[in-house]
């Protein structure tokens, strides 16, 4: 099991796990959708310091390879999300023929740009699953399971998104987020478990201690063997001496 240090990050990371889960699920809003999957996003990004500060112990490399590689996976649609407004406000007031191009170019531009940060936030989210499953014994079964599949399912998520040009898988990148969240979100519950030592079993050698003491053996005649009694100096069938 991990020791309380590593735990409460964990606990950390689950917890900004959870609100991110629910920043998802209500992005549906009308008009405060993109404000509450923003907030979302600030989460998850913070959440990869806890990651981060829990691995300065465990120096796993799947970890350090998920840190990085979702930290690539969010510039890159950083620098898509800034393409598309850019080229939103530059094709204001400009002809008609000028804007479809501008919008053809940007349309492409972000196509492009969405494909690379999907295939690179996969391979992100294959690495924490990776961690999950060769880590079992670290973490309470149940709880190594839900954020394996957690991870799984996220990285299914970002094959949606990379094949968003379809209607149907935006639905299913959707869906496939808020279980992938919320299955992390499990990790919350690390901090409940303490670390605790298995009770050792007492040694043969100290069972035999506790036993009722064997009878000596001057207790019968060295002679005959007849059992001697009270505190006399001869045996009383033979007569020999008991010493």
């Amino acid at each position: 099991m991990l020791n309380v240090d590593i735990r409460n990050k964990f606990s950390e990371f689950g917890k900004k796990m959870k609100i991110v889960a629910i920043m998802t699920v209500l992005a549906i809003i009308p008009y405060f959708g993109f404000i509450l999957s923003f907030i979302g996003f600030i989460f998850a990004i913070m959440a990869l310091s806890d990651i981060r500060n829990a691995n300065y112990k465990l120096k796993q490399s799947s970890l350090e390879n998920y840190r990085s590689k979702y930290s690539i996976a969010i510039y890159f649609r950083i620098i898509s999300t800034v393409i598309s407004g850019a080229g939103s406000f530059y094709s204001l007031g400009k002809p008609f023929f000028f804007s479809i191009l501008i919008f053809i170019l940007m349309f492409i531009s972000f196509i492009i740009i969405n494909i690379i940060a999907g295939a690179i936030e996969m391979d992100a989210w294959r690495s924490l699953t990776d961690f999950f499953n060769q880590n079992r014994s670290l973490f309470p079964t149940h709880i190594a399971l839900e954020a394996s599949e957690g991870s799984d399912k996220l990285r299914t998520a970002a094959l949606m998104s990379v094949l968003s040009f379809l209607i149907i898988t935006i639905l299913i990148g959707w869906i496939w987020q808020i279980v992938g969240y919320f299955k992390l979100a499990k990790l919350e519950e690390i901090i409940r478990y303490t670390e605790t030592t298995p009770a050792t079993p007492v040694p043969s050698t100290q069972q035999v201690s506790l036993a009722a003491p064997t009878p000596s053996k001057n207790n019968f005649c060295p002679n005959c063997g007849a059992k001697i009694t009270g505190e006399g100096k001869f045996c009383g069938k033979c007569g020999s001496s008991r010493t």
